[in-house]
């Protein structure tokens, strides 16, 4: 094996190569598992990794579609981004959908300035289980960073995710006569559970510290989560999912 590969593997750490090699990782049993067969590039195994038939069926189905290489498990230490490796990894194709695609969802939800890879990853979970479209707009973070591939606990492999400016979202939305929602703490906001979800909607969730930006709350109905604690707000992940949960009843009642 090339160390060429290795490299890429190393390289994939960051954004910058990310973007420009057009490739992610995938590491874990789980998250491999779940891989669309026809994304991988190439793989890397432990010899430590091939413990149990599940995890030797695996890397037999995976020799299928592309080379699987295994390394020593020092090796695989340094590439990897978990602090106690598995000991298994793809090097995956990033996938994109077209604007078409999410908008032939009832419900779509949007991101804006979204920073942390957790919250992120657990909203594309939330949004794929509910059968939503996905747009990330500019500022948050980026989806194919090894923690939000993670969080997002395989939804990435099957979630429609777009990424466009907040401008060309909104400019999308309404030409295509999608309501465009915001969660946002305003006194002029709806509470969510009185809004009715039943026709095609865009739900934009905001920066876990400042929230949806003011030139998106312009062009949206706010709506918000009433809270009878003493939290000062909810964290954007459980929020996320509280309101995509009501739109989705109210589909399905």
């Amino acid at each position: 094996m090339s160390n060429a590969k290795l490299k890429i593997a190393q390289k994939l750490k960051l954004k910058k190569y990310r973007a420009e090699l057009n490739l992610f990782t995938a590491e874990g049993l789980r998250l491999c598992e779940m891989v669309n067969p026809s994304q991988i590039e190439f793989g890397f195994f432990t010899a430590e990794f091939l413990k149990s038939p599940r995890q030797i069926k695996l890397i037999e189905r995976l020799k299928n579609f592309a080379q699987m290489y295994e390394i020593p498990a020092a090796t695989f230490a340094k590439i990897s981004d978990t602090e106690t490796p598995q000991g298994i990894m793809l090097i995956v194709r990033q996938k994109i959908s077209t604007p078409e695609e999410i908008l032939t969802k009832k419900i779509i939800v949007a991101l804006d300035a979204v920073h942390d890879a957790g919250n992120l990853g657990t909203i594309l979970r939330t949004a794929e289980a509910f059968g939503c479209g996905m747009a990330v707009l500019e500022d948050s973070a980026d989806i194919f960073n090894p923690k939000v591939v993670r969080a997002s606990m395989g939804a990435i492999f099957n979630l429609p995710i777009v990424k466009l400016s907040w401008l060309k979202f909104l400019e999308l939305m309404k030409s295509a006569g999608v309501e465009i929602l915001a969660a946002a703490l305003d006194s002029t906001a709806e509470i969510y559970f009185e809004h009715n979800f039943t026709g095609k909607s865009a739900i934009i969730f905001g920066s876990e510290a400042e929230g949806v930006s003011a030139e998106i709350l312009r062009a949206a109905k706010k709506i918000y989560i009433p809270m009878s604690g003493r939290a000062e707000s909810l964290n954007v992940a459980q929020a996320a999912a509280i309101i995509i949960s009501e739109a989705v009843r109210q589909n399905f009642s």
